[in-house]
């Protein structure tokens, strides 16, 4: 996925970037009238987990 690459090191504008999306997906859902889609975060977001470190791992170098 081009944006992991775009994005690497950075993962909290990865965060805001996909939120966006997400966000844009919700208006636009509005806006044509279709219902609320409550699977839509999961598609968005729900990845980022498996892709981004989590607050305990450590980077290469770090003590």
């Amino acid at each position: 996925m081009a944006s992991l690459v775009e994005f690497a090191g950075r993962g909290s504008l990865l965060v805001a970037y996909m939120g966006d999306w997400l966000r844009l997906g919700v208006e636009e859902r509005e806006r044509r009238g279709l219902p609320f889609d409550p699977e839509m975060e999961t598609r968005h977001l729900g990845w980022l987990d498996m892709v981004l470190p989590t607050q305990g791992d450590h980077r290469s170098g770090d003590a």
